[in-house]
């Protein structure tokens, strides 16, 4: 039992120091400004970017120099831009102040305080459905661990550098160089990335709903070798559309064959496939690290396999994301989503297949179950009372100024889940497909800096399975 705390401990400190502040508060009002009926952006002073180039920030904001604004939409565009910088994750806080000049001119000032950057850290953590699945079975050979490097707003231009050397579970070797603009305008960008992954054991299949592990004694069971670039448009703040092509390469394990002939598809021991895809998004969200008011929409279409290579790689998926958060009244929200995927044929390879269970894309209270498939709707919804409004705390022991203030929240939380995963395979056992599944609970989430949320839940299935579960993303 020991062993396990202290583990937990190790395990969530990486979270607590490495991963914005969520407290946002509004620009202020003073007493001139309902003096004239509007205001004219005469300059825009930029304070306390040592490293972060001033195109980047400018970039963020939805007024220019020379807009003229009505004062509910002065105020309201400042507000929205104080959000926007934020959320670029570049800066732990913001602060927007303007003073008049004469009786329409105007000056802005921004003041920020940027997060530390670069991060060379240890990896130690757990490769496991979540966190959950595995504190009930505490297999200690499910650690990876290795060291990242990553370097945020590369160059002072938002770019970011990720470099990582993983042991453990999963071996994997990724590099990773985000760009995203490459034009003046500050339209389009391009991402590259490459890793290497493999592993000894494998999920080769599912039966009852949990999933069927391999190990290999002597050999990895499966290896994969994969690269990408992908094309970024951001005509404005708030959409961005991608475009994409893919390389996959794998190779598993005559015993792995042996056990699911379909894991790769038609007997294969190896299979290679290029992928296409394309990817919008909407984002207006007050913030992206736990949203309270806004909206968010995401279509992904990716298909699977080109033709360029022989391959029985042949499908497309197509996954819609919606998300949407209301302010009920002081300190009451509501948060609502949608996601599903629709898969253009049954005929997938294992290691493409659809499913909930797995990653973030789950039912809560089913957290120990894996339900395959290829076709899924899955909804959300749950109300907020702002039980610890967002306040500000400074640990005087941490001499670094980009970590010894930080902000925090508390939120107590009803919720309740539907889904539906339809299998046209017939998995062994895979009895919670076809069928409508459920979930509700109560949750505390604790919010702090560095996109950090901690989730406690209480939640219990429809067959009044309970379990007290925790998570390290936002609900919705």
């Amino acid at each position: 039992m020991k062993k396990g705390i202290a583990f937990f401990f190790l395990w969530i400190i990486p979270y607590l120091v490495f991963c914005q502040a969520f407290k946002i508060d509004p620009v202020k009002e003073d007493t001139s400004l309902n003096s004239y009926p509007s205001k004219s952006i005469s300059g825009i002073t930029i304070i306390g970017n040592k490293i972060t180039k001033e195109q980047i920030i400018l970039r963020e904001l939805t007024f220019k120099v020379g807009d003229t604004l009505s004062n509910a939409a002065f105020i309201a565009e400042l507000t929205q831009s104080k959000k926007n910088l934020l959320n670029t994750s570049l800066f732990n806080f913001a602060n927007i102040q303007w003073a008049l000049i004469d009786s329409v001119s105007t000056q802005i000032v921004i003041e920020l305080q940027e997060r530390w950057y670069t991060f060379v850290f240890p990896i130690f953590e757990i490769d496991d459905n979540n966190f959950n699945t595995w504190w009930r079975d505490k297999d200690f050979s499910r650690i990876n661990y290795g060291i990242n490097v990553s370097r945020t707003n590369f160059r002072g231009r938002k770019e970011k550098l990720t470099a990582t050397a993983q042991y453990g579970f999963t071996e994997r070797y990724r590099l990773k160089y985000e760009i995203p603009y490459i034009t003046k305008g500050q339209k389009l960008g391009i991402d590259f990335s490459f890793s290497y992954n493999r592993r000894d054991e494998i999920a080769y299949s599912s039966l009852d709903n949990e999933r069927l592990q391999y190990k290999s004694a002597n050999q990895d069971a499966v290896r994969n070798l994969s690269g990408g670039i992908a094309f970024k448009y951001r005509p404005a703040i708030f959409t961005t559309h991608a475009i994409g092509l893919e390389y996959d390469l794998n190779s598993i394990q005559d015993s792995v064959r042996a056990l699911n002939p379909n894991y790769l598809g038609d007997n294969l021991l190896k299979t290679e496939f290029f992928s296409f895809f394309y990817d919008l998004k909407v984002d207006l969200r007050d913030s992206k690290n736990y949203p309270l008011i806004g909206f968010f929409g995401n279509l992904n279409i990716k298909q699977y396999g080109l033709e360029i290579l022989k391959s029985p790689v042949n499908f497309a998926n197509i996954q819609l994301n919606l998300k949407k958060y209301w302010e009920l009244r002081d300190r009451w929200y509501l948060a609502g989503s949608f996601r599903g995927v629709v898969a253009t044929s049954n005929e997938q390879p294992y290691l493409l297949q659809n499913g909930l269970g797995y990653s973030s894309f789950a039912i809560r209270a089913y957290e120990y179950y894996v339900i395959d498939g290829q076709n899924i709707a899955l909804t959300k919804a749950q109300i907020r009372y702002q039980l610890v409004k967002p306040n500000y705390a400074k640990l005087d022991l941490i001499p670094i100024e980009k970590f010894n203030k930080f902000h925090y929240a508390f939120y107590l939380g009803l919720f309740t889940d539907f889904a539906y995963v339809e299998d046209n395979v017939g998995f062994n056992g895979n009895n919670l497909a076809n069928e409508m599944q459920f979930g509700t609970g109560i949750a505390l989430d604790f919010v702090t800096y560095y996109d950090v949320v901690i989730r406690t839940e209480f939640s219990m299935n429809k067959f009044g399975e309970n379990g007290i579960f925790i998570h390290f993303v936002a609900p919705i």
